[in-house]
């Protein structure tokens, strides 16, 4: 099953690189066509880069071509200039600016180089990276799984709710070796509904999640309708040292937003970010940004309620925290003049 999975992100990736140009326009215009790389269709991702689509061309009179992707194969489309705007994770952005491995999919090994071509636009949505167990559970901590035989549930590399919570794990001394030696099992699956099914018959101890903090996720509600769930509590001192290392914020899932979640729990969350191609001139940088700010509401509804209300300081909000992709100096500026930026 791995395989296949890996076969088809590989060749939905050649896809892309054959079907995009890749020549970018010189500094001085206003693009009226783009490509940007969002998710897979139906995604969360898919909606919000649509939804600009739709503003940008009432507003702008811009063309913005909506195609699939992932936050690993976007940023390196775009590094090798086959798309101007593209979505990632902020988890990922140490690895991007420094060159460190992070996933391989097939002969694909990402990330092996800096990229140098690919810079910041804004930071926008966010996914907490959790970890779920049965409500009866008798963990209540992630380091409470440190050398117990738990059945523990993941995903591919290259799948975010794989890397992130085990960046988590790794910060509580649990491995998938000090798992298998106590006598657990880790188990790989390519859905985050057979994740959730696992847990619900009993067949797992705990599954890697990644979930949004203002709205229900349906496997989750498919989930407590069968068995009640919990979020695992990371502990104060190791989310600062894992905030050290990787971009992330911190933020609660509230209580009530599933029936299972009794108390606000704080976790740790990915943020998205909007990237985009260095050579992408100036003013189309601008008129992005500006675009963007002045259509919140629109953003909002069509695309992901979290953009309500956003503001220009909510857009540069993790600029200056730690290694990361620096922001395309239009946009330096840009946040600069809004007074976003000292």
């Amino acid at each position: 099953m791995k395989r296949a999975f890996c076969q088809t992100v590989c060749s939905a990736v050649i896809g892309i690189v054959l079907l995009m140009g890749a020549s970018l326009p010189a500094q001085g215009e206003l693009l009226k066509s783009v490509k940007f790389l969002s998710g897979p269709a139906g995604t969360t991702w898919y909606s919000q880069v649509a939804a600009f689509s739709g503003i940008a061309s009432d507003k702008l009179k811009m063309n913005v071509d909506v195609l699939t992707g992932s936050a690993i194969s976007n940023p390196i489309l775009m590094e090798r200039g086959r798309a101007e705007l593209g979505l990632t994770f902020s988890s990922y952005m140490p690895a991007m600016s420094k060159g460190k491995v992070v996933a391989t999919i097939g002969k694909d090994r990402y990330f092996t180089e800096p990229l140098k071509n690919v810079k910041v636009l804004a930071y926008t949505t966010i996914a907490a990276c959790v970890l779920i167990v049965d409500a009866n559970s008798p963990y209540e901590y992630i380091s409470d799984l440190r050398d117990q035989p738990v059945r523990y549930v993941t995903y591919p590399s290259g799948f975010t709710a794989r890397y992130v919570p085990e960046r988590m794990l790794e910060a509580h001394g649990v491995t998938h070796e000090g798992i298998e030696k106590a006598g657990g099992k880790v188990d790989i699956v390519s859905r985050y509904t057979e994740a959730c099914d696992l847990l619900a018959k009993g067949q797992a101890d705990v599954i890697a999640y990644s979930m949004a903090v203002r709205s229900q996720a349906a496997a989750l509600s498919e989930l407590e309708a069968q068995k009640k769930f919990r979020i695992l509590k990371v502990k104060e001192d190791v989310a600062a040292n894992i905030l050290e290392e990787i971009p992330l914020i911190k933020t609660q899932v509230k209580k009530g937003l599933h029936q299972s979640i009794t108390e606000d729990t704080t976790v740790l969350a990915d943020v998205t970010v909007w990237l985009v191609h260095a050579k992408v001139p100036d003013e189309t940088v601008v008129a992005i940004l500006d675009t963007l700010l002045k259509n919140m509401d629109t953003m909002a509804l069509v695309g992901n309620i979290e953009f309500k209300d956003f503001t220009a300081k909510d857009l540069c909000r993790l600029h200056g925290k730690g290694d990361q992709l620096p922001l395309h100096p239009a946009a330096l500026k840009f946040y600069k003049e809004k007074g976003a930026i000292e």
